[in-house]
């Protein structure tokens, strides 16, 4: 009777444990990572009242007869689980999907927690609720992250800078529009801008080699400007009557099969003034300045080449004639005089009609264009300094797969103002594609080289950049082709920063630039039910939990990160309300031994009456 008596005892304590975890559990229901609790039951020593026997030849076995002594608990776990995650829109609060801990402390008192809860301080110190410092790697001066070396507080400096870096580098990417029309390499390679009589807004983007669809109005202060020394112009040239007479066609059929043509004139630098007139010129004349030995040259309809001498906009005119096999003139010496403007790219024939030169100037102009093959490009390059320059350029068909990539002659750049003027050096290149539209990787691209002239305000001095493109296209599909990426770029200011899912602390600066700052560890043990609560949402390790392994998140079964949200309690309630249930009539239950061995004491002592 004694021993039932303990044995409710220790059914009461046992119970009264239960009843006190599961108190603990329904506390902490809203505690930031709180891992609940669970509590398991074992009997005590038994008192062995009768051992056992084994069989004899005439008799069966016994087994043995015992009598429990109580319960006692045999173990309080925690359940590790994930709990649910609640988004709180805070950057620096972090939730684990996982097994992995927070490591938090220093480097030699390392703490371990899965509350996210974390934020900086005024030093930018990265750090808990509780302030103790969150562990990680920082990243160097560049960005790069080691998490082969050993942890270490992690900061968020505020105001941090990034410094300058030069571009090197410039990628091209997108697709050319492989059913464009390529280009006459023999069209006006010049910048200058269209002026036309029944146009009413300016077109300057000379540089964008479209084709005109308009009359072209002769002034006497425009010019055709080369783009570069030695760029072609062609020109169809009316022949010339007479003062103020209109522009007639004068020798334009070439019907002689076996006649010879030679040159009149060598191609000459410098403009004669255009005599005024009005007309519409006649078939384009033999090539100027074209030569033949054979008295069975071919006759061929072309227009008069000018080579301009220098790049400067000056205006370039030519003469031409043609002669007989015998040396005698059998058509007018053609003289184009005085200046006229033409779109970058435009091929001036015989069908182009030439206003009246003592006509109002037109100063606003549009032009009807097509500009389907050659694509514009414009991108931003940085000098050591952080000076800022805009490369502009195009991309234009010259063939079959094949485009020319044609940067500026000069960029402006500049900081807070400052206008700096540079020249860029290194050429067009031209790239290929193989007959599916793949880029072509026998494709060499030439380097460029950026060097600021002198002025009040000159660049950090020449640097140069390497263009590249192996993920260009051609296809059928519009042209999207551009310059996506440089390496360069100017200084800036931290201004901002998040988290990302493997706990990479990436840091926004005022130059539009991102660059990672630090990251976040995560431990893992081998027994995390070793691990011992040490309040705060803390937990250091045991000798039976293991050493902590740290990594990063998404390594080694560490989990991963939910940026801007936080683990809430895994704590069922449901199940802790039918545990309590359960404690409560285990705890009546034993009571109730106690007062029927107290009933039966009575009974006994009741007797020697």
């Amino acid at each position: 009777m004694m021993r039932s008596l303990y044995a409710a005892v220790s059914g009461l304590k046992g119970n009264q444990t239960y009843m006190d975890v599961i108190g603990n559990n329904i506390a902490n229901v809203n505690t930031t990572g709180f891992k609940a609790s669970n509590v398991t039951f074992q009997d005590m020593l038994s008192q062995t009242l009768q051992g056992a026997s084994s069989p004899s030849g005439t008799q069966g076995g016994t087994n043995p007869m015992q009598v429990g002594l109580g319960v006692g608990v045999g173990s309080i776990s925690t359940n590790f689980t994930d709990g649910s995650t609640q988004s709180t829109g805070i950057s620096t609060n972090l939730a684990i999907s996982g097994d992995g801990f927070f490591v938090v402390g220093t480097p030699t008192n390392q703490m371990y927690t899965r509350s996210g809860d974390f934020t900086t301080d005024q030093q930018g110190n990265f750090v808990n609720s509780a302030g103790y410092s969150v562990l990680g790697w920082p990243a160097d001066a560049s960005g790069v992250v080691d998490t082969t070396q050993p942890i270490s507080a992690l900061q968020i400096p505020v105001g941090s800078t990034m410094p300058a870096k030069v571009s090197t580098t410039i990628t091209l990417a997108g697709n050319l529009n492989a059913s464009a029309t390529a280009l006459d390499p023999a069209a006006v390679a010049a910048d200058a801008a269209v002026v036309a009589t029944d146009a009413t807004t300016a077109v300057t983007e000379a540089t964008n080699a479209v084709t005109a669809a308009n009359t072209l109005k002769a002034e006497a202060d425009a010019a055709v400007a080369a783009a570069s020394a030695g760029a072609p112009l062609t020109a169809a040239l009316a022949a010339q009557a007479a003062a103020n007479d209109a522009l007639t066609a004068a020798n334009d059929a070439l019907t002689a099969a076996n006649d010879a043509l030679t040159a009149a004139n060598a191609a000459k630098t410098a403009a004669d003034a255009l005599v005024a007139g009005t007309g519409t010129a006649a078939e384009a004349l033999t090539a100027a300045n074209a030569s033949a030995t054979a008295a069975t040259t071919a006759k061929t309809k072309a227009a008069a080449v000018v080579t301009a001498a220098t790049a400067a906009a000056a205006a370039a005119t030519a003469s031409a004639a043609v002669t007989g096999a015998d040396g005698t003139t059998t058509g007018n010496v053609v003289t184009a005089a005085g200046n006229f403007s033409a779109v970058a790219g435009t091929a001036v024939t015989a069908a182009t009609t030439l206003s009246d030169a003592t006509s109002t100037a037109v100063t606003s102009a549009t032009a009807a264009a097509n500009n389907d093959s050659a694509q514009p490009i414009s991108y931003d390059l940085y000098d050591t300094q952080g000076n800022k320059y805009t490369l502009t350029g195009s991309i234009t068909k010259t063939g079959v797969n094949t485009w020319t990539f044609t940067p500026s002659s000069t960029i402006i750049g500049g900081t807070d103002g400052k206008t700096v003027v540079a020249n860029v050096s290194g050429g067009s290149s031209t790239i290929k594609f193989n007959a599916d539209g793949t880029f072509d990787t026998s494709t060499v691209f030439n380097a460029l080289t950026i060097d600021p002239t002198g002025g009040p305000y000159e660049g950090a001095g020449a640097f140069t950049v390497q263009p590249s493109g192996s993920t260009m296209t051609q296809n059928g599909s519009d042209s999207t082709a551009k310059i996506s990426n440089t390496d360069g770029y100017a200084a800036g200011t931290l201004n901002g920063k998040t988290i990302s899912s493997t706990g990479e602390i990436i840091g926004s600066f005022t130059n539009g630039r991102t660059q990672a700052i630090g990251r976040v560890a995560l431990a893992v043990f081998n027994n995390p039910d070793g691990l011992l609560s040490a309040g705060g949402n803390l937990y250091t390790k045991t000798t039976n939990s293991g050493e902590a392994q740290i990594g990063s998140a998404g390594t080694g079964g560490r989990g991963t990160f939910t940026p801007g949200s936080l683990e809430m309690s895994n704590v069922d309630l449901a199940q802790q309300f039918t545990n309590m249930i359960v404690a409560q009539r285990a705890f009546q239950a034993n009571s109730k031994i106690i007062t029927t061995d107290d009933n039966m004491l009575e009974e006994l002592v009741n007797l020697k009456r």
